[in-house]
């Protein structure tokens, strides 16, 4: 994990270089940069999730010791385990609000009027905004009906134009990412980039469709001062965070407003190139993450010359359950596993029972434990691991 968060660092510290980088390109491209850098901290997990080749080497069994006391031990959490559920409790809480607002979409469209059915409605929103995805709707205020025509054809443009460039797609790549990365301030900073600049990519092509920058910028104004923000998961047209800046944008007629789509696909391809390269490499040196004998051949090898074993570092002691103090079992349980790249034992399986509960327990806290990985050729790799958890009555 502590790898996989350093690699999706670096993605976005690329993404943000490049987009200070490329800040006289157009507002297009810097969306796709802001699109890219965002799947790729998706897609990058998914690297782990396919089984790497796991090195065999024999190892002398580890043996700890649990000794039964007058009550048995209540197991802990483990910090690994504390800091994994409060990540699923944040994703959890944004992937929820995402879908708490596109119910609260469904509804809105089911009480609204509409003007082209399936396609324009009159709602009760603050702004204009298009939502959906399989079917993308635009809702207009209910104000909007009293609105000049120029007005009102300025502020369709803009939402058709989020349509057309498949912008609610990206947003929810990006909803995606802080849901997964919520707690990295990156992602936080490359989703707002890439809003800014899917709402001046849109203003650029509204322009591009023939519309004076004076007449649509007073319309985003006129917009602006009747509009209440709104919490739906859609594009709306104005903001008022960066209202000014668009503004003055729409004036400046120095500044690129169209991108060939030939570059914007070399773009893409040269990212998705990127992303590949760095979840190859991740395949390469990950750890199993399943049972080797399910997998590809496991290759033996020796401890010794460019050969390690993996280490313990730290482990916590198992417990003993009150049946098996109760009834006095005492003995050995022997488990095999795969000690993975990043110093945790994955895939663990009991060689030789002595008790259920007493199994459990030592599967358990051997989950807990960190080890050194064993190396070879100086590079951490996967390898078998055989560990005897000892019981024994005081």
């Amino acid at each position: 994990m502590p790898m996989l968060i350093a690699k999706v660092t670096l993605l976005f510290l690329a993404a943000l270089t490049m987009l200070f980088a490329a800040r006289r390109a157009t507002a297009a491209m810097r969306h796709l940069l802001c699109v890219c850098a965002l799947a790729g901290s998706i897609l990058l997990p998914l690297a782990a999730l396919v089984p790497a080749r796991v090195i065999g080497i024999p190892l002398p069994a580890i043996v700890t010791v649990a000794a039964s006391q007058a009550v048995a031990r209540a197991q802990s959490w483990s910090p690994s385990g504390i800091i994994l559920g409060l990540w699923a409790f944040g994703a959890l809480v944004l992937i929820l609000r995402l879908a708490f607002g596109h119910w609260r979409i469904a509804r809105l469209v089911r009480a609204a009027s509409p003007i082209k059915p399936n396609e324009l409605y009159i709602a009760a929103v603050g702004v204009p905004i298009v939502c959906g995805l399989l079917r993308p709707v635009i809702l207009m205020p209910q104000a909007s009906s009293e609105w000049p025509v120029w007005q009102f054809d300025a502020a369709v443009r803009h939402e058709l134009t989020h349509v057309q460039r498949k912008d609610l797609w990206a947003n929810v790549i990006a909803h995606l990412a802080c849901a997964v990365w919520w707690f990295h301030p990156l992602v936080w900073m490359l989703a707002r980039n890439l809003r800014d600049c899917q709402e001046t990519a849109c203003d650029d092509a509204v322009l591009f469709s023939g519309l004076e920058p004076a007449t649509y910028a007073e319309a985003l104004l006129a917009v602006a001062q009747t509009s209440t923000p709104t919490l739906l998961p859609g594009c709306p047209m104005t903001t008022k965070t960066n209202l000014k800046t668009r503004i003055t944008r729409l004036l400046d007629r120095s500044i690129a407003r169209t991108t060939s789509r030939a570059n914007l696909i070399r773009t893409a391809i040269g990212f998705a190139i990127v992303i590949a390269g760095v979840g190859l490499l991740s395949l390469q040196k990950s750890s199993a993450q399943s049972d080797p004998a399910r997998d590809q051949p496991v290759y033996e090898y020796k401890p010794g010359g460019d050969i390690t074993s993996p280490r313990v570092l730290s482990k916590v002691e198992p417990a003993y359950t009150e049946e098996a103090r109760r009834d006095k079992i005492s003995g050995s349980v022997v488990l095999s596993m795969v000690i993975g790249t990043d110093g945790l034992a994955h895939d663990i399986n009991v060689q030789r029972s002595l008790d259920p509960g007493l199994d459990k327990n030592a599967a358990d806290v051997v989950q807990q434990w960190h080890f050194a990985p064993g190396t070879l050729n100086g590079e951490p790799v996967a390898v078998r691991a055989v560990i005897e958890i000892n019981f024994r009555l005081l």
